[in-house]
């Protein structure tokens, strides 16, 4: 009679199900750290690329923004024929250069040689006029303050600002998919080697029952139930090696990576090297400060105050002081127009005062934006205490994925104790193939709830990472920095 060493074989399990390391198939293999695949992922994959683009975009609206009090020049010329008794020829030049400056002040320096009208030409003796002028206007009551005016630019700006924090909230979210699809793969492997073991003991379990048939110490029907347990198992493991295959696959594409499509990665991270979860109240912090949709609930509250600051400026009315400084000469031919001797100067100064009857409309602006405020007030309140409970139940998973592990942990060395005990019993006849069979299933079942466990301890570790939105920093990647430059 053979008997099985158990205890060797467990130790041979125990092996196979904390070592991640491992080359499940053929020779053809890569290793695959971590930060390696999270960092090819950021760089390579195409949809970080498209979101960052957008935001490329957004700082291309706020470039193009900057040029709304960029100086402006305008210049025209014409010339005109009279084909009459009298053949005569005019010309007209204008050349003006304005700017309006977020002081709501408006600047214009002009010039102009326009031919005169016969009247003018009888009375000055003279056949062009020429004007030069400076003219400034001042905004006195609307538009006078420059916070006011540069709103709509510090509106483009949050956006901006808005666009950045949509993007690495995104990063974030790409980055815990990554990783995850990392142990998946881990998970994957070792499921692969907790089922190849247990093909192989009931393989070891089929030979000792067969050499049992020769001595006459079973009957031979007794072995039907061993055949079917060991097809099952290599189904099983069929299975766990085709999920493995998938794992790889989808991991490949999250890296766009198609070298690794044909190729067996070799995990070499282990859950050993990712900390563990710090105190409740420093990860609530952190929400607060990186959390990026809480960050941008803070910025649309300051494109509110914005909004109101401009709809309150609306309700004043426009009053504008101005003062031009002109003068005038005259000259026989459009040549000597563009050279003006003797000119006589002119000084204009005055004020204009524009307002609506009732400013009706401007006073639901400002009755809107101010309700807004109050709505994004409410907003992000309601947004901190649900950042809290999410970091908090995050927190609550952590702790309880890891009494998981230890308990798991206790659960398979008592399955190996009742195993080799089972064996024991079956050597001395008093237990039967289908109890030795039910005691296998329940160990390999053990060991797989123990790799689960360690898995979902991961997992959990990472949603409370993404919710109190330090994924990044803790992987040491920056997306605006570094990743996606």
């Amino acid at each position: 009679m053979i008997k099985l060493n158990v205890n060797k074989i467990a130790m041979i399990a125990i092996l196979f199900s904390t070592w991640t390391g491992c080359i499940i198939y053929g020779n053809d293999t890569t290793a695959l750290s971590l930060s390696h695949t999270l960092l090819r992922a950021m760089q390579n994959n195409p949809l970080v690329k498209i979101e960052r683009i957008n935001t490329d975009a957004a700082v291309s609206i706020l470039r193009e923004n900057r040029y709304t009090y960029e100086p402006q020049i305008e210049f025209s010329y014409s010339t005109s024929k009279q084909d009459s008794i009298d053949f005569s020829e005019s010309n007209q030049m204008s050349l003006s250069i304005y700017e309006t400056l977020p002081t709501g002040t408006n600047i214009k320096l002009w010039g102009e040689a326009v031919p005169l009208s016969s009247a003018l030409k009888s009375a000055t003796g003279a056949s062009y006029q020429n004007n030069v002028g400076f003219t400034i206007t001042q905004s006195l009551l609307r538009g006078v303050n420059p916070a006011v005016n540069l709103a709509p630019l510090r509106k483009v700006r949050i956006d901006v600002e808005l666009r950045e924090e949509e993007l690495t909230g995104y990063a974030q979210k790409f980055l815990m998919d990554a990783e995850r699809a990392y142990w998946d793969l881990s998970l994957s492997g070792e499921e692969v080697k907790i089922y190849r073991y247990s093909l192989e003991l009931v393989q070891r379990f089929l030979y000792e029952a067969e050499e049992r048939l020769k001595t006459g110490s079973i009957a031979a029907i007794d072995l039907a139930a061993i055949r079917a347990e060991a097809a099952s198992r290599e189904r099983q493991l069929f299975d766990a090696a085709t999920a493995y295959k998938q794992k790889i696959l989808y991991l490949a594409y999250i890296m766009n990576a198609p070298e690794y499509w044909s190729v067996n990665a070799v995990i070499t991270d282990t859950i050993m090297s990712l900390g563990k979860a710090d105190a409740l109240e420093e990860h609530i912090e952190a929400a607060r400060r990186f959390r990026p949709d809480f960050r941008q609930a803070a910025l649309q509250a300051k494109k509110g105050e914005l909004d109101l600051a401009y709809t309150k400026n609306g309700l004043l009315p426009k009053l504008d002081f101005f003062i031009s400084l002109r003068e005038t000469s005259y000259a026989e031919s459009f040549s000597e127009a563009l050279t003006p001797k003797d000119p006589e100067g002119i000084i204009t100064g005055g004020f204009t005062l524009q307002f609506p009857l009732t400013s009706g409309a401007s006073r639901e602006k400002y009755r809107r934006a101010a309700y807004s405020i109050e709505q994004q007030k409410l907003s992000i309140e309601n947004f901190s205490h649900l950042l809290e409970y999410e970091v908090r139940s995050a927190h609550i998973e952590v702790l309880r994925a890891a009494t998981q592990i230890e308990t798991a942990k206790t659960v398979s060395a008592l399955q190996q104790q009742k195993l080799d005990a089972e064996q024991e019993k079956l050597n001395v006849g008093k237990s039967t193939g289908y109890a030795v069979l039910q005691v296998q299933r329940d160990f390999v079942s053990a060991n797989l709830d123990e790799a689960r466990a360690r898995t979902s301890y991961i997992y959990a570790l990472l949603s409370l990472y993404f919710r109190d939105g330090t994924l990044l920093l803790r992987r040491g990647i920056k997306p605006m920095d570094t990743i996606f430059e």
